[in-house]
């Protein structure tokens, strides 16, 4: 039997064929799916609820640097084996976390970065393979001024913000 998420992937194509839409929002397609008796949700553990709750609020929360006019999160994270599992331990930005768990943490950061980043590109190549008569994607994988351009956003919608 297949599992959760390759149920709704043949659910959705099974979906797509039906109503010939090219793209389409999720909303209706759950709004078909449960109109039809086709998808139920997985049952919820209550501590992996709320564990996925408090993570992404930690996740979220951001302060402002003064100095340097930016927002950072102020929690990180950093994935830890202990026993053979993979434990998320989560640090206050500022107050917490060791050099090597800081260390740690920015380099997953940058991995999942770097695995996304090839994902989208990987993307993009089987785009242009497959939709050749159209004009041709790009994805650029410097960021440098895209970095630049939102910390010079993230700055005046801030200074806005102290002036209203």
């Amino acid at each position: 039997m297949a599992n959760f998420s390759e149920q709704v992937v043949n659910l959705w194509e099974e979906w797509v064929a039906e109503t010939g839409y090219e793209s389409a929002d999720p909303a209706e397609f759950i709004e078909w799916a449960l109109a039809n008796r086709r998808l139920v949700p997985n049952p919820v553990d209550v501590r992996q609820m709320l564990r996925r709750q408090v993570t992404q609020s930690l996740r979220q929360a951001k302060r402002w640097d003064e100095d340097g006019h930016f927002t950072y999160r102020a929690f990180q994270s950093a994935t830890l084996f202990e026993g053979g599992e993979s434990i998320k331990h989560y640090f206050d930005t500022d107050t917490g976390g060791s050099p090597s768990l800081r260390q740690k943490s920015v380099k997953q950061r940058r991995d999942a970065i770097a695995s996304d980043v090839y994902r989208a590109v990987c993307d993009v190549d089987r785009m242009n393979k497959v939709h050749r008569e159209d004009p041709q994607l790009n994805f650029f994988t410097d960021f440098t001024d895209d970095v630049a351009e939102l910390r010079i956003a993230e700055s005046v919608d801030n200074d806005e913000d102290d002036a209203a």
